[in-house]
């Protein structure tokens, strides 16, 4: 059932709920929609409208006050239904083993198996609309440090599109608009959530109760409404070990500079993605990641004196001097010239942050976020060591030789042009207790007995794959464990 929040006369929920999701992107719809397969009430609350809006998006105004390529609070955000899903670009990974290993910075790692995870694999490709061959390794580099990165391309599936009349014709499910939420109450007898307040356009106040409470609000979001909610708990909810907000994490999006082919038929399915392996992490102590080689061969002359302008590329480009000297005035290109980017793993830090602003607030009167993006020397190792040794490899194998940018070979020089993905990751860690994270293994917020967290803020490190399908697994495997429990109306 749909339900306009702008529209509801009065303050009396139609019933109390089996559980109640914040937020519809693809944790909390597939959270929502899993749990009703169940047979559990489920309220599912949306702050905006089933389509973007100008007035919505305000409300995720903020403040990026670290490495700020690009304003991340605003612009990588959608607050509509189906959320991130609207401008995801589909593409689909999943974490390796070594990921499950490693304690970067020394902080704890996964609490949870990767095959408790990958129980939901299949589960997560219908819900993506992959197919069952869906993942694959090309061109395998047999007993080399790289190997190729396992992907798969979601349509991509969008989550309003896809389950909006679905949501609509459930009897299990009241999906509610413009529902934004501006309060936490807690229990004062017992360590649980009694009720969440939401707020509509219009400035009225409804209070909603169930059993389970789970916020899936995103990163940056998920940390904001825990520490806005002090009013009780003077640091904020699941904040006793000062860890919301804490170890944000982004894929750092570096430009590695450039390669010419030496075998261009190796090249002619377009783009080579290429992770490092679990020796190659170990060794050197890095994080994972991906680094791919684009190639572009139609470095042509186009216009007037087309055959003069051409011959004059093709005499430059015989010359490495001379390209160089090329490229420092100009965008130069040469045939077979191809560039480099990266997806790279950045490590939990605890400096890099989301805190609350002291003095802006939104119109419902919470506090804005200011997110402190950082990396550390462990990024900068992960991000130098892979590109070099990723260079050696291509070298070795006779397929490319590369151009690296200075700072990659130099690390004595700053790293220009630091981009990020969109992948907000890390906020509210899973961990063992408060002193280094947020939820527990079953991503229940430590301290409380029935408030949850999905989505990749849950995340203790980022991996070096995007973290869309990884959500929906972990997600899926929390609508499992919520069904499974004993439910007591309170």
């Amino acid at each position: 059932m749909l339900i306009d929040l702008d529209n509801l006369a009065d303050n009396k929920p139609p019933k109390k709920y089996d559980v109640c999701v914040c937020g519809t992107g693809p944790a909390g719809i597939t959270v929502a929609r899993l749990l009703a397969a169940q047979g559990k009430s489920v309220l599912l609350c949306e702050g905006g409208a089933l389509e973007y809006t100008e007035e919505s998006q305000k409300l995720y105004d903020g403040k990026s006050i670290g490495i700020n390529d690009w304003d991340a609070v605003k612009n990588c955000r959608l607050r509509y239904l189906g959320g991130t899903s609207n401008h995801w670009s589909g593409l689909c990974s999943y974490f390796d083993e070594i990921d499950f290993e490693m304690h970067p910075n020394g902080m704890s790692g996964w609490q949870v198996q990767r095959t408790d995870i990958l129980k939901y694999f299949d589960v997560a490709k219908e819900i993506l609309d992959l197919p069952k061959d869906a993942f694959h390794i090309a061109n395998p580099w047999r007993g080399y440090n790289f190997k190729n990165f396992a992907h798969a391309m979601s349509p991509p599936t969008r989550f309003n599109s896809k389950y909006l009349e679905e949501l609509k014709k459930s009897e299990k499910i009241d999906l509610f608009i413009h529902a934004n939420l501006t309060k936490i109450q807690l229990n004062p007898n017992s360590p649980n959530v009694q009720y969440l307040q939401f707020t509509n356009n219009k400035k009225q106040h409804f209070t909603f109760s169930a059993n389970q409470y789970v916020l899936a609000l995103g990163a940056l979001e998920n940390a904001r409404m825990l520490l806005a909610n002090n009013t009780q708990l003077k640091e904020g909810i699941g904040n006793r070990g000062d860890m919301v907000g804490r170890c944000f994490m982004e894929h750092i999006n570096i430009r590695y500079g450039r390669f010419v082919s030496e075998n261009p038929s190796y090249w002619k399915n377009g783009k080579l993605h290429l992770n490092p392996s679990a020796n190659l992490i170990k060794k050197y102590q890095i994080g994972n990641g991906v680094i791919s080689f684009d190639p572009e061969f139609n470095a042509v002359s186009y216009g007037r004196a087309q055959a003069l302008k051409q011959a004059i590329r093709d005499l430059i480009c015989k010359s490495e001097s001379a390209t160089d000297l090329s490229r420092k005035l100009m965008d130069f290109d040469c045939p077979g010239d191809g560039v480099i980017t990266s997806l790279i793993e950045q490590s939990p830090n605890l400096d890099s942050r989301v805190t609350l602003s002291a003095n802006e607030r939104d119109i419902f009167g919470i506090p804005k976020i200011v997110l402190d993006w950082r990396m550390n020397r462990y990024d900068e190792r992960t991000v130098r060591t892979i590109g070099i040794e990723a260079a050696k490899e291509v070298a070795k194998l006779g397929i490319a030789r590369v151009k690296l940018e200075d700072y990659i070979l130099d690390s004595t020089k700053p790293f220009i042009d630091i981009g990020h993905h969109c992948h907000q990751m890390g906020t509210t860690r899973m961990s063992h207790s408060d002193k280094d994270g947020v939820v527990d293994v079953n991503l229940k917020v430590h301290g409380l007995n029935n408030l949850y967290i999905a989505g990749s803020s849950v995340f203790p490190t980022g991996g070096g794959c995007n973290p869309t399908f990884t959500v929906v697994m972990l997600s899926a495997r929390l609508a499992d464990h919520l069904a499974s429990l004993k439910q007591r109306l309170i």
